[in-house]
């Protein structure tokens, strides 16, 4: 019985631990998934010499990316948030944006094939509001070439921090 005690303390004291080792594996994952939908693009842009769009459908659990040709709208690759990064909320930036379209040099066109602006970052934060997860944003294009994975709480000087 007093093992039995023993065990459920321990499971009360590890479970904040472990939400937060949750939230930010879910944060992490979303982050990664988006990185990896928006270099994927790039590369086909190049790769195909025409332009190439990624669109990321902020949907907390149902949301995902879709990577198209502009010319014909086909569907080159999709991603999904369904497992691992479904406690996620993400918030693209300029506000209401969600399409970063690619030429065929690799480089983020001015403006995409709707008339908007191009999607500069996406911040990814925890959907369930666990206390000291930590936030990423994924950022595209500014004063590089590709995407990148930071953390807002680095100081910009620093390689994992935001400018």
């Amino acid at each position: 019985m007093s093992g039995l005690a023993i065990a459920a303390l321990l499971l009360v004291l590890a479970m904040p631990g472990y939400s937060l080792w949750i939230a930010d594996n879910q944060i992490r994952n979303a982050a990664e998934s988006i990185a990896g939908g928006l270099r994927y693009a790039q590369g086909e842009a190049i790769k195909q010499n025409s332009q190439v769009e990624c669109v990321v459908d902020p949907k907390t659990g149902t949301g995902g990316w879709v990577v198209r040709l502009v010319s014909d709208g086909s569907t080159l690759q999709t991603g999904v948030f369904a497992e691992g990064a479904d406690r996620t909320t993400l918030t693209p930036l300029p506000a209401a944006t969600t399409t970063v379209t690619f030429t065929g040099l690799g480089t983020i066109a001015a403006i995409n094939a709707d008339a908007s602006g191009p999607l500069t970052q996406v911040q990814v934060t925890s959907a369930s509001g666990v206390a000291g997860a930590r936030d990423l944003n994924v950022l595209v294009g500014g004063n590089r070439t590709g995407v990148k994975i930071c953390d807002p709480k680095w100081p910009a000087t620093d390689p994992k921090g935001c400018p």
